[in-house]
Formats: structure tokens, sequence, C-alpha cells
């Protein structure tokens, strides 16, 4: 009777870590809501696009039921009152209200203080710029979410400061006006000065070379750098670390824990375990951990991430060691305990992952670590994500921007509102609409691939004797 009540007993706890397996939480403590439009507004740091796809492919793959849209409106210095591609009402009508999101996120600053001591006058046409663009996004897009950015930090630390309390000390008292402000609007505000000033000065005191490398010019964030910035943000709106969580216990040939996640077909053999696994969400692909990307991707389109496994971008594993960036959003659990040997082999669909001590499988290991097949499907996901920011980035420049409003970027811009292709040429105005129409809805399709592409996909996880 002992031994039946026993059998019936493991029986049921094999059951229970299926059923806990089965239930995928669901993100309703994510600031982000199903479909959602997230529009990220700024100058040429949003432009660079770095934290804006390591944000989109992290929503895309952590949550893939989620359908968020995502649009970067960045352009290369711009100030509250706009810039080349235009005056501040231009850049909000064509760039932001014309895409309708419910989400939009502002960092402008780096530019407006005019890389000089702080001036009281040049400060007083920032705070009245950022104050007109929050009342009409208001106005334009009723019930829009706003999140304020403190801009990211100019570079003082590696770099003599260039006048008596750097630069980055006035861009501080920018900060915290738009913190201000976020508070009086009941806004919610995200800084990425401090946090990146922070690292900074970490990595400074451990290797000043590849501190170096974090601003390049002191200005732009590397992509390595931008990973902090994408790491306040998401933290900011509630993102989770799990990606997945499996405990098994091989002595037992059963399944304690499973989040995120569904297990079947747990077999122990001779030589090992086996066991098939469906997740709920795919690792994150960090952005330039392992490859060397440019400082300015758009001037090299179409480029998309072709990470190397056997290459790991030292600045950028500095930087993701010294933020914690793979430890609070990247975690993607699998323990075993009751191994026997000493030493096991792990493949995944047939494809080797590693091999671990028994007491490393023991404790768990972050399988988000490795080149696992669910890494290499986050990466296309990434991939596309790219494809989607191009497309968008090149209608909007290359075709809309530069044909309706200017002249080509090496002239002197035409005043706003005196398009140049009508001027010159009264039937190029409906061409332009067209390739600009054909371009957006190429980057609907793209959009479509994307959310096709973040549906994760059923593994067979081995587990043999290393010998």
């Amino acid at each position: 009777m002992a031994q039946r009540l026993g059998l019936v007993l493991l029986l049921c706890l094999g059951l229970l870590g299926i059923a806990r397996a089965s239930a995928a939480p669901e993100p309703s403590h994510f600031f982000l809501k199903k479909g959602d439009r997230v529009c990220f507004y700024g100058d040429s740091i949003t432009d660079q696009r770095f934290y804006c796809a390591e944000i989109e492919t992290y929503v895309h793959t952590r949550f893939p039921k989620l359908r968020v849209r995502f649009i970067d409106s960045g352009v290369g210095g711009d100030t509250v009152r706009g810039g080349w591609a235009g005056p501040i009402d231009l850049r909000l009508k064509r760039d932001v209200f014309t895409f309708k999101p419910n989400v939009v996120t502002i960092m402008l600053g780096m530019n407006d203080a005019a890389y000089k001591p702080f001036n009281k006058n040049i400060f007083n046409i920032y705070r009245t710029g950022y104050q007109h663009i929050i009342r009409e996004l208001k106005r334009h897009l009723p019930g829009v979410r706003i999140v304020l950015l403190g801009t990211t930090p100019y570079d003082d630390i590696t770099h003599k400061p260039k006048f008596p309390g750097g630069y980055n000390a006035v861009l501080v008292r920018y900060c915290r006006f738009v913190k201000h402000l976020a508070q009086r609007n009941h806004l919610m505000y995200v800084d990425f000065n401090a946090p990146m000033v922070k690292v900074l000065q970490e990595a400074e005191k451990i290797n000043p070379a590849l501190a170096k490398q974090f601003f390049p010019g002191r200005i732009h964030p590397s992509a390595a750098g931008q990973m902090m910035m994408a790491l306040a943000l998401l933290k900011a709106w509630g993102a989770p670390a799990t990606v997945t969580r499996v405990d098994i216990n091989a002595a037992t040939s059963h399944v304690t824990q499973a989040v995120n996640t569904s297990i079947s077909d747990l077999k122990a053999t001779a030589s090992g375990i086996t066991w098939t696994q469906r997740d709920g969400s795919l690792p994150e692909p960090v952005l330039g951990l392992h490859e060397n990307w440019p400082q300015f991707p758009s001037w090299e389109l179409f480029r998309t991430p072709q990470p190397n496994p056997k290459y790991t971008n030292p600045a950028a594993a500095l930087i993701n060691k010294l933020s914690g960036f793979t430890r609070k959003l990247d975690q993607e659990t699998l323990s075993v305990k009751g191994l026997a040997e000493p030493r096991y082999n792990l493949k995944i669909d047939n494809r080797k992952i590693g091999t671990f001590s028994s007491a490393q499988l023991a404790k768990g290991i972050n399988l988000a670590d490795y080149f696992t097949p669910m890494l290499r499907q986050a990466y296309h996901v990434s991939n596309i994500v790219w494809e989607e920011i191009q497309a968008h980035c090149v209608g909007r420049y290359e075709v809309q921007t530069m044909m309706e409003n200017f002249d080509p970027w090496w002239t002197k811009p035409h005043p706003p509102n005196l398009p140049v292709t009508t001027e010159n040429d009264p039937a190029a105005g409906p061409a332009v609409s067209a390739i600009i129409k054909a371009i957006y809805h190429l980057e609907t399709v793209i959009v479509k691939r994307e959310y096709s592409a973040s549906r994760p996909q059923v593994h067979t996880y081995t587990l043999t004797v290393a010998r």
C-alpha cells in the first residue's frame, strides 16, 4: 500500500509540474499593452536606432502575443524647436501624428544646451519648447501616454571637460527640469544620464581603454552603450527578467517547476534524460555583444545583426557586466538536480550547447548565455526589426523629408512650407506620395513577419553523460 501511495504521489508531482508549466504568465504589470503603437522621438541618439531596436526586439521576443508597433522618429541635430528636417510643428505632424501612436517617448537636450556652459536664455528656449511639445502631443493624440527621458551623458569622464564643470553638468540641470516637468504633468520620467555615468565611471577604473569606447566622440553612445538605455527604459516599464525557468529532478524523472514554458515527454534513459519544451518567450539577442557595429547604422543601409558565436565584444561584455543587463532582463534558467554522473553534455535539437558539471546543472545555468536554437531565432527576429526600421527611415528621410521639403542635404534648406518638388515640377508631388505609401506598406508587411518570427518553437532537450 505504501509503495502504491508513493507511486501515486510521484505521478501527482509530475502532473503538477506539467500543469504549472502550461500556464504562461500574462504581461499584466508591463507598461505596454496589446496593440500599442510606440513612437521614439528625439535627436541623433535616437536616430542611431540602437536602443529603439533593442527595446522593440525585447518586446516582440518576450511578449510575442502583444503585437506592439514601433516607430523611430529620431533626427540628427534636432532640438525642441526642430532642426534640418523641419521646425517642430512640422516634425510632430509628419513624424509623429501621422502614425497615431498612443505611447510617445521624448529624448531631447544634447543639442539644446548648445555645448556651452549653462546659459539661462538658451535654457528658457528649451523650457518653453519642451512644454509646447507636450501640449501638442496631448492636443493631437488624446489619451497618449508620454514618457520623458533624461538625455544621455556627454563624456566628461574619459575625456577632460572642455570648460569648468563640464558639459554633462549642464545636461544634468536640463534633466532635472525634464523630471519636474514630468511630475507636473503626471508623466513617466526615466533617467538615462545618471545610470550611464555610473557605469562609465566604474569602467574607467577597471579598463580606461574600453571605457573610451562607450561614447565614441563623447556624444553618441555605441551600440553596446545604448544597451544601458534599453535596460533603464524597459525596467521602468516593468520588464521581467525571466524568459523561462525549468527545474527538473532527474532522480525521480519529474518537473518541479516550469515558468513560461510547458514540458512534455520527460524520459530517463541509461545515459541521461530527455524532454520536449515549448516556451512562451525567446531570449534577448543583445545588440553588439557578439559583433562590432558602426556608430551610425543609418549610413549603412540594410545593415542587420550578424553575430559571431565565437566573438564577444570586450566593451559590450564590460557594459553587460557593470549594468547587469543579462541578470536583470535575460534569465533563461535550466536546473537539473539528482544527476548521478559528474559531467553531462547538453544538446537542444541535437545541437551541442555545452558540457556542464552536475553541480552546475543542479545550481542552474542561464541558457540565454549560449547560442541555443532559441537565441538564433531571436537574432532572426532582431534582423527583421532592423529591416523594418530601415524601411521606415528610408521612406521618411530619403524620400519624404528630402523630396518634399528640402534640397539634397548638402545644400541650404528651402523654407519648410515650400516643397522643392512642387516648385520644380508640379507633377512630382503625387509621385513622391505614391513612393512613400509603397514604402510604408512594405514596412507593414515586415512588421507582420516580425510577429510571425517571434512565435517560439518546440525544442527537444537531451542530457547525456560526458565520457
